[in-house]
């Protein structure tokens, strides 16, 4: 496909209720994140992420087990943090393991 015939996502998505949906929801996820990650030393920044929100549980995604012991530590404040900013609910954490991307 040629760069003239491409649509953006924002477009394509407007047509599609439920992919807008699903896009409007990765944005928030996203913008919690980038707000929590700034509450986080800096060496661990990247490595603890917000995957989701699942009903009144923040979901923190850390990229190995090691660092989803990291984000136990900090999972309380991380919770408070993001009850304050999120407009539903939220009184639990979850910690999955979702390794990142590998370098090149």
């Amino acid at each position: 496909m040629t760069r003239g015939h491409e649509k953006d996502v924002t477009t394509i998505s407007s047509s599609h209720r439920g992919l807008s949906g699903v896009l409007r929801q990765a944005r928030a996820f996203e913008a919690l994140d980038q707000r929590l990650q700034l509450l986080l030393p800096e060496s661990d920044r990247g490595h603890i992420r917000v995957a989701c929100v699942e009903g009144e549980t923040l979901v923190l995604a850390a990229t190995s087990p090691t660092w989803s012991s990291r984000a136990r530590l900090h999972a309380l404040a991380l919770l408070e943090a993001a009850a304050s900013l999120w407009p539903t609910p939220l009184t639990k954490t979850r910690i999955i393991v979702a390794p990142g991307p590998t370098a090149p």
